[in-house]
């Protein structure tokens, strides 16, 4: 199981399989930044592709949009691949089971959505601590 919070890189894109099920795929950046003994600032991006399918897709496709701030929770698989270049690359895919759109506008609730495909609105008064 990975878990990850980051930014969509661009809006959702459907499709639909031969047996017609909706997949939902988008691109999470997500960024680490740290600080090293010198005191210099370091920034690590690591792009992660997302896949949705059935009702998580649909809430998915409704809700999102290119920059929206999301967590993730889903199993990973990476992907080798080679460049045209010829050099070996990997790609780091996500199916998720549990997204939760986060960030948002001021004001606005939060949407948390699980593979079932069920959302319910969660906001930080919800959270029990």
């Amino acid at each position: 199981e990975v878990q990850l919070i980051g930014n969509l890189g661009q809006d959702p894109e459907a499709r639909y399989t031969a047996e017609g099920a909706l997949v939902v795929s988008f691109p999470v950046a997500a960024t680490r930044r740290w600080t090293d003994r010198d005191g210099q600032k370091h920034e690590e991006t690591t792009w992660v592709d997302v896949t949705t399918w059935g009702g998580l897709a649909e809430v998915c496709h409704q809700h999102l949009t290119k920059g929206r701030q999301v967590f993730v929770r889903g199993r990973p698989e990476v992907r080798a691949f080679t460049r045209k270049n010829g050099e070996l690359g990997a790609a780091l895919r996500v199916t998720a089971e549990e997204v939760i759109f986060l960030g948002g506008k001021p004001g606005e609730k939060g949407v948390q959505a699980e593979a079932a495909g069920e959302a319910a609105p969660t906001s930080a008064d919800d959270i029990p601590f």
